[in-house]
């Protein structure tokens, strides 16, 4: 693969795994608890994307969890989408080394 390739999917996937941290670990105020998929919106900008993204996990965390772990799993599930973010990244830079791991399987 070539390297600008590498270079522009590091800079992306890079980019969401960090507003994934910077979520989990954000502060909240006592208004913004109840509208969470109001505060992690980006309307229709070219971030629109993190919006869904966001929109996706909260409803993931509305759907699967009671209303007492609501906001513990929103914050945990972007934190783990986060860190297979990064071990994408970790598998991109190394494509060559599990290219030849799998060959010899």
């Amino acid at each position: 693969m070539a390297l600008w390739i590498i270079i522009a999917l590091t800079v992306l996937l890079a980019g969401i795994a960090l507003q994934n941290i910077y979520v989990a670990f954000k502060p909240i105020k006592d208004g913004e608890k109840r509208d969470l998929e109001k505060v992690f919106s980006y309307g229709d900008g070219p971030f629109f994307i993190f919006g869904l993204l966001f929109s996706f996990l909260f409803w993931c965390s509305e759907k699967f969890f009671p209303e007492r772990f609501r906001f513990a799993a929103f914050r945990l599930i972007s934190l783990l989408m986060a860190a297979s973010l990064i071990g994408l990244i970790i598998l991109i830079w190394n494509l060559d080394i599990v290219a030849d791991f799998l060959l010899s399987l």
